[in-house]
């Protein structure tokens, strides 16, 4: 068994302050005295619902659509689901700005709403399919 020499170990120099002689301050107990923390787990970004108010022309009061899923597919199932529109008979949707520039809708621009965002929707039928858009109040 070899003998320990302490005089080989290299203490920092510690203040009353608790700092040691780096000047940075120590806490009371070691780091290695509890053991490293665990990894942290990667968070799986799920995508956040979006609740939408919409309301027709026609009405004054509006009705909440939850996107369930921020996307195209994810509007027009909310919508399909809300007017009880067959989600086979939607056709093409546009978004209407406030400027009255009229866009394709896609997930680009669907991933930008917030929650409460506020829209005036017609729906046109023409043979059969459903031309929906969705103007910025």
């Amino acid at each position: 068994m070899g003998i320990l020499r302490l005089d080989m170990f290299v203490w920092p120099f510690t203040t009353e302050e608790g700092e040691d002689s780096s000047g940075m301050k120590r806490g009371p107990f070691a780091e290695d005295e509890y053991g490293t923390p665990p990894n942290k787990q990667a968070r799986l970004d799920e995508p956040k619902k979006v609740l939408l108010y919409v309301r027709k022309e026609t009405e004054e009061v509006f009705d909440a659509v939850m996107l369930k899923i921020p996307t195209l597919k994810g509007l027009v199932e909310a919508i399909s689901e809300k007017y009880e529109l067959p989600l086979a008979k939607v056709g093409k949707v546009y978004k209407k700005c406030k400027k009255g520039i009229l866009v394709n809708m896609d997930d680009n621009i669907i991933k930008h709403y917030s929650n409460e965002d506020t829209f005036q929707i017609s729906m046109e039928e023409m043979g059969g399919i459903y031309k929906l858009t969705l103007t910025e109040i």
